[in-house]
């Protein structure tokens, strides 16, 4: 206990210095196809095994919105030539992932190796070319790192960022839509490795440096080169591209830059509960510096692989975040995937599945108002209490044992209603409940107004009849308003509608700009009398929530 309180006092240490040395500019827009479930594996790394892995997901009726082909897919590393005994028609499986609706996010460092692991050429083809032409950093001392010995791109020698960008361009082409873009730069360090990043300790590196076109640098200025120049070619390239990169991470301190990170990903964690408590807290430093688009590792990558409780309880929370993203080398094709435990587990499984895709759009809406307002989508993070708000309207608290008897302190200034039992509680309030396998703490302000996209009965918040209308749940009290940042397709364009509802005067108002199609659920403990110029409605006793259908640009409803 001790020891845990320590490393959680010297995290906080490291942040509080961390906001001296960065700004907080505002996060970037994240792409709505990357908000939902990415799916990936790092054991048998071929094109057959990805397209298992997805074929097996969709067979079990869990959607899949983006894959990871992890390392090593290249002949040699960071050459960005396919392996082609392991990925024999690389085209081809982007496209048909593509027009499945799976996005591909390939893996990359900025390591040139002489020696390599796990890639069929050792050395790289461009490693004597980098030396010549000094588009290396330490002037082309090796370094042996993860993957082999090589060298690190001098991310800000512009000739070597020129060249780098046009390898890019190899894959670039062919319907690639980001990049895990890994770290090895810290092996290339004076004095130390990342292997002696420990969780409190990263403040060290703060004086670490390498050499590099304009002089001796810290490793932290480089990030900002290589991890920036990923960021701008990729939306060069493809607007509407992420790379998927690390904030904050036990494994070396803050990486990439606040503004341009699309979503982020804090590195390796076991798949055990000690996996998923540390993880919880890089996610909650991450948004506590001002990340925007903060994902969770369902599972963890290595070491322990995930009970089936545990993958349950990782899952949860991972729906809570801005994506959950499932795979690594711990039971890729075991303990990951949830039909490998049992049928319950794929049904919780599928639920938070679906649960978060539905609440993308509310994800992508606070997305874009931290992007135009600063904030993030993580809000009032607590690492002793595994909790946070995901946006204003939303409160969940993480289960981080096998314990199902749950204490609660909900946050103050709202009154708070239960997700599962609808009773109101008081902001501040301390409960203990009791959450079943199938549940986890979830709390919705009273006032809210929520987006949501809704195309089957999975929730049991709306069902297929909501396909391809604009679902917007409401749990009433005073006067409440929203603008609602609607994405208009996958990417990041959006346009605003604004929605209010006046409680005491029951009325519902919408402005947008164009013709949609909304079904509203409001909270509602009676059968109203009246309901004025909506399309059609009707109540549901059971659940206590009134059902509007109403199709236009701008409107007012009024309830009696």
């Amino acid at each position: 206990m001790k020891k845990i309180f320590l490393k959680r006092i010297i995290l906080l240490i490291v942040f509080s210095v961390s906001q001296i040395v960065f700004a907080q500019p505002n996060p970037p827009i994240t792409p709505k196809w990357a908000l939902g479930h990415v799916v990936w594996e790092d054991s048998i790394n071929t094109q057959k095994a990805a397209q298992s892995l997805v074929r097996q997901y969709k067979e079990n009726n869990i959607p899949v919105d983006a894959i990871i082909i992890d390392s090593p897919w290249s002949l040699s590393y960071n050459d960005f030539n396919w392996n082609t005994d392991s990925y024999p028609e690389p085209e081809q499986m982007i496209d048909a992932f593509n027009d499945d609706g799976v996005k591909v996010i390939l893996w990359l460092t900025g390591c040139i190796n002489i020696s390599s692991r796990d890639v069929p050429v050792q050395k790289s083809p461009d490693y004597d070319f980098v030396i010549e032409n000094k588009y290396v950093v330490n002037n082309g001392k090796p370094s042996n790192w993860w993957k082999g010995k090589g060298v690190h791109l001098d991310f800000t020698n512009p000739e070597a960022v020129k060249w780098w960008n046009a390898h890019l361009d190899k894959v670039f082409a062919k319907g690639v839509y980001g990049w895990k873009v890994d770290q090895g730069e810290y092996y290339f360090a004076d004095s130390i490795s990342m292997l002696d990043a420990k969780l409190g300790q990263d403040n060290t590196y703060f004086g670490d440096t390498l050499t590099t076109s304009i002089g001796r640098i810290s490793i932290r200025e480089f990030k900002r080169y290589y991890y920036d120049n990923m960021y701008d070619y990729t939306k060069k390239k493809k607007q509407d591209g992420i790379i998927l990169a690390r904030p904050f991470s036990h494994q070396g301190d803050f990486a990439a830059s606040i503004d341009k990170l699309g979503l982020g990903w804090s590195g390796d964690f076991k798949g055990n509960y000690e996996g998923l408590k540390l993880q919880i807290a890089n996610i909650y430093t991450s948004a506590a510096a001002g990340y925007g688009a903060l994902a969770c590792e369902v599972g963890g990558f290595y070491e322990d692989k995930s009970t089936k409780t545990q993958l349950i309880r990782y899952a949860q929370f991972g729906a809570m975040t801005a994506a959950m993203i499932n795979g690594g080398q711990n039971g890729a094709f075991t303990n990951h995937l949830p039909w490998y435990h049992d049928e319950e587990t794929t049904e919780i499984y599928r639920y938070y599945v679906n649960l978060h895709r539905q609440l993308i759009p509310y994800i992508f809406s606070t997305l874009v108002d931290a992007h135009l307002n600063g904030g993030t989508l993580l809000k009032e993070t607590s690492i002793d209490n595994y909790s946070h708000k995901l946006g204003n309207e939303l409160f969940f608290k993480a289960i981080i044992s096998d314990k199902n008897t749950i204490d609660i302190t909900l946050p103050e200034g709202d009154d708070w209603i239960d997700f599962w039992s609808g009773k109101t509680f008081t902001g501040g309030t301390g409960l203990t409940q009791i959450y079943a396998l199938k549940q986890a703490p979830v709390f919705v302000r009273a006032g809210a107004i929520i987006p949501m996209d809704i195309s089957n009965d999975i929730t049991g918040i709306g069902n297929a009849s909501n396909n391809g209308k604009i679902t917007i749940l409401i749990y009433p009290k005073g006067k409440s308003k929203y603008t609602f940042h609607k994405a208009l397709g996958e990417g990041m364009d959006y346009q605003n509608i604004k929605i209010s509802f006046d409680d005491e005067n029951g009325l519902l108002m919408v402005n947008g700009k164009d013709w949609d199609n909304y079904i509203f659920y409001i909270k509602k403990e009676k059968k109203p009398n009246k309901v004025k110029d909506s399309d059609t409605w009707l109540y549901d006793e059971e659940k206590g929530f009134l059902k509007i259908k109403k199709s236009g640009i701008s409107f007012q409803i009024t309830i009696k």
